[in-house]
């Protein structure tokens, strides 16, 4: 353990334990390996705020019987290039893999498709979806709505989520350039997990506090009332990302609940979701795409650096290298969120965390 209160745990350790935990809950062994991996991924690549820490939330949720363990994924609407999903209210991830999935194959006899879901629940970081897909010869982008916690710009109460979204490209001999971000300035998970922590304060721009006056006070800090980047920039492409995963899905958006859930308005546990791709091989060619994403990032890597800076990155770059250090030594996790997990781990006679 460092000075900061930190503990490593093997990748694959993590990941069994989460499972476990999820499987003494009435989730399906293959579906609770799914949503175990999604948070590992994000531990992996240094996303924290959508990593283990979800263990709790989902726990709760699945205990109160608003998340439903096992998730059927359905059919509302098949028009080829176009497909329509009901997620049933079950873990977002299993309605989220199938999508994409989904995705990349109807890209591939397309060109173009378009995938939405409507009554998901919680998808994790977007990465995960779109990172594969990108992988598989396709641009792809990932929109998501919630539950409405956020004011608009210049307002005070609560009608939008974080609104993320993620888009992702294969790339040669370069690593796929993967961006993935909330349109707030950061996912609220950020200062929730910063709380956990017991972290002092928060950077300047993050959150305001309840009254919706800007704060670096983590204690003060709200988890809803955040901060949109680039002030009313971001606040218009989170309502691009409302419009598509909310109208367009079928799902809820702003102040109108369209879902069989009981937990709505900023309780919201409904999402909706569009999953957009492109096959690379009908456009420009796959090859010659590949090529040139790898010159359009050497243009940026050799791109003369500002005064201070050592190196210029792409999106993804850093969780590459994040995930590469992590494989190798472990995933730094506060000890209090080890505790955390352990407590939940007890009910189930699973040994703490960290012990085997």
């Amino acid at each position: 353990m460092s000075d900061a209160g930190v503990i490593r745990l093997d990748h694959g350790e993590l990941r069994r334990y989460e499972a476990a935990i999820l499987n003494g809950l009435g989730v399906p062994s293959d579906q609770a390996e799914i949503v175990a991996d999604n948070l590992v991924e994000a531990d992996l690549r240094g996303v924290d705020s959508h990593g283990a820490h979800l263990v709790e939330l989902y726990v709760a949720r699945l205990r109160s019987g608003h998340l439903r363990p096992v998730t059927e994924v359905k059919v509302v609407r098949d028009d080829g290039a176009t497909v329509m999903l009901d997620g049933g209210i079950g873990f977002g991830q299993i309605s989220g893999v199938a999508a994409m999935e989904l995705a990349v194959e109807r890209a591939k006899a397309h060109g173009v498709a378009a995938v939405t879901v409507r009554e998901g629940t919680h998808l994790g970081a977007l990465a995960y979806y779109t990172l594969p897909a990108a992988e598989a010869g396709c641009f792809a982008l990932a929109v998501q709505n919630g539950p409405a916690i956020v004011p608009p710009y210049g307002g005070r109460s609560g009608i939008f989520s974080t609104n993320p979204f993620s888009w992702a490209a294969p790339a040669g001999e370069e690593l796929p350039v993967v961006y993935d971000i909330a349109t707030t300035a950061v996912a609220g998970n950020k200062i929730l997990l910063a709380k956990k922590r017991g972290d002092p304060s928060i950077p300047e721009g993050w959150a305001n506090d309840e009254q919706g006056r800007p704060t670096t006070d983590t204690a003060t800090a709200s988890a809803q009332n955040l901060c949109w980047f680039g002030g009313y920039k971001g606040f218009g492409i989170a309502l691009m990302v409302e419009v598509l995963s909310g109208i367009v899905a079928g799902s809820s958006f702003g102040h109108t609940e369209q879902t069989e859930c009981e937990l709505v308005g900023n309780r919201r546990l409904a999402k909706g979701w569009m999953f957009l791709t492109l096959d690379l091989e009908r456009f420009c060619g796959l090859d010659r795409f590949r090529e040139q994403m790898d010159q359009l990032i050497r243009d940026v890597h050799n791109t003369e650096r500002a005064e201070g800076v050592d190196r210029i990155y792409v999106p993804g770059e850093i969780e590459h290298e994040n995930r590469a250090e992590r494989l190798a030594s472990g995933i730094p996790l506060p000890a209090a969120l080890i505790e955390e997990i352990s407590a939940i781990g007890a009910d189930f006679d699973l040994p703490p965390l960290g012990s085997v």
